[in-house]
């Protein structure tokens, strides 16, 4: 079975979690959360199969690697843990800005990994409350790197639409500068 790691559990990554399994996806929902407290709570609610308190050992064994940290906390991530993705590992995030992201896909990934960056649009009226049925109905931005198998962005694009979300493509530069236009 495959199995899908999402690193960081609150608002976005623990709904992501709830969601998933909401939706039924056929996968091993690893979590792994710096607040081990957080990830138990998640795992209690129903969305983790289990929980990995060590980084690599929680990513090295994904299909799928949902980066759901804060922006600093991405860069981190992927370079802790790049060399220990196992080969076609499809790596995505949720970070608000795509650029930088992206760059440091191109920075640390091994070209035997794809990425997909990700951001879901859930508005102001999103709060913070960790549920399954946050994504219903929303605007889940993706963009894909420039090396990315088209299977990883189906993959990703299904995923999203598994959540209950719609996958809009957009380039990383007009993301962020539409964000950067939208917030001021």
């Amino acid at each position: 079975m495959a199995q899908i790691t999402i690193v960081g559990l609150g608002h976005i990554g623990g709904s992501f979690a709830l969601a998933l399994k909401a939706a039924g996806v056929k996968a091993t929902l690893v979590g792994h959360d710096r607040d081990h407290e957080q990830a138990k709570r998640i795992r209690k609610m129903g969305g983790l199969d289990k929980i990995d308190w060590n980084l690599i050992s929680a990513c090295e064994g994904a299909d799928v690697l949902i980066l759901a940290t804060p922006l600093a906390g991405i860069r981190q991530t992927m370079e802790v843990t790049a060399q220990y993705l196992k080969p076609g590992c499809v790596v995505t995030d949720t970070a608000s800005l795509k650029a930088p992201v992206l760059q440091w896909a191109d920075e640390f990934l091994p070209d035997t990994v794809s990425f997909v960056g990700g951001n879901p649009i859930t508005g102001p009226g999103g709060g913070e409350e960790i549920r399954a049925d946050l994504f219903q109905g929303i605007t889940y931005c993706l963009t894909p790197h420039i090396r990315s198998a088209a299977s990883a962005v189906d993959l990703i694009s299904n995923l999203v639409r598994a959540i209950g979300a719609q996958p809009y493509f957009m380039d990383p530069a007009e993301h962020d500068g539409l964000l950067a236009a939208v917030e001021q």
